[in-house]
């Protein structure tokens, strides 16, 4: 279980190998289901090519159940062999029951190598678009199941010494005895692809799929900006349109409508008070003003 998993988790490697997996599961539960077919046909055949009067090995194939249950896998694989086993013993008179056998043989190569198998085609391909969209986070999630089988087959003494509650490093210091000659070992025979290469490696692709998430992200706000800016605009052209009348064109009651016109003595561009109530407080202001004066 560990060395599958140690298997799946592997960048470049790891997303084919979830493929064959749930593949297989798939084949699986589609031969679990459909196997009714297959015991069906080869009982069939067996009660119909088993009584044939023959040394070849097609026909020695159906002389008892189990070979006759291989027989019918192979044959919904594509190896019919429909001469040797079904034409020339209907010439040679050997083939007691032709017209049911035909029959039989006919609804076997409809349903199982034509049907079947190329419904087995289709949810492969379905099985491989789903793992390709998901790969990431599927080999995220199977990195989590590995750490926690491991963790929790461990010894608790190991996972003591090992789980610490803070670390202190020191970059500067020498991790190694021999001082200058590991520098010298480390300059000469430094290996590009080692695990701290590797964790950069790794690093870096993740900030470019984060990049590369960030910008379809604010590409699709940009959309969304725009298609409610267009939304208001053709809301605004339908209330224009259409006359209908907001809050603020509405009319205190007890409001003359001569005293609706704009208070053009009172200013000297176009007045953007809307309110009646206020306009009289303005007016009334302005009065007093003068008389004041």
């Amino acid at each position: 279980m560990v060395s599958k998993n140690r298997l799946v988790i592997e960048c470049k490697v790891g997303i084919y190998v979830v493929m064959f997996l749930e593949i297989l599961q798939t084949l699986i539960k589609v031969l679990l289901v459909f196997s009714i077919l297959i015991i069906a046909f080869g009982l069939a055949f067996f009660i119909l090519l088993s009584k044939i009067a023959s040394d070849q090995a097609n026909h020695l194939s159906f002389s008892n159940i189990p070979m006759s249950l291989m027989r019918t896998f192979s044959m919904m694989l594509g190896e019919l062999d429909f001469v040797g086993t079904y034409v020339n013993p209907f010439y040679n008179n050997q083939l007691k029951l032709a017209i049911p056998s035909f029959v039989i043989l006919s609804l076997f190569m409809i349903l199982m190598p034509i049907l079947l198998m190329n419904l087995l085609i289709g949810l492969a391909v379905g099985d491989i678009e789903s793992v390709r969209r998901n790969a990431q986070l599927k080999r995220l999630a199977m990195q989590v199941v590995l750490h926690t089988e491991l963790e929790r087959k461990l010894p608790q003494m190991w996972l003591e010494k090992v789980d610490k509650m803070e670390l202190i490093e020191y970059p500067n210091h020498t991790k190694c005895k021999l001082g200058f000659l590991d520098s010298v070992l480390r300059k000469w025979f430094y290996n590009p692809f080692s695990e701290d290469s590797a964790m950069d490696m790794a690093l870096d692709t993740n900030d470019d799929f984060i990049d590369t998430e960030i910008a379809k992200q604010k590409r699709k706000l940009k959309e969304i900006s725009r298609v409610l800016e267009q939304q208001h605009q053709l809301l605004r052209l339908i209330v224009q349109k259409m006359e209908i009348k907001t809050e603020a064109d509405d009319v205190d009651e007890g409001v003359s409508p001569s005293e609706l016109r704009p208070l053009s003595a009172y200013s000297t561009g176009t007045s953007r008070w809307t309110s009646p109530r206020i306009r009289k407080k303005l007016a009334a202001a302005l009065s007093f003003n003068k008389s004041m004066g």
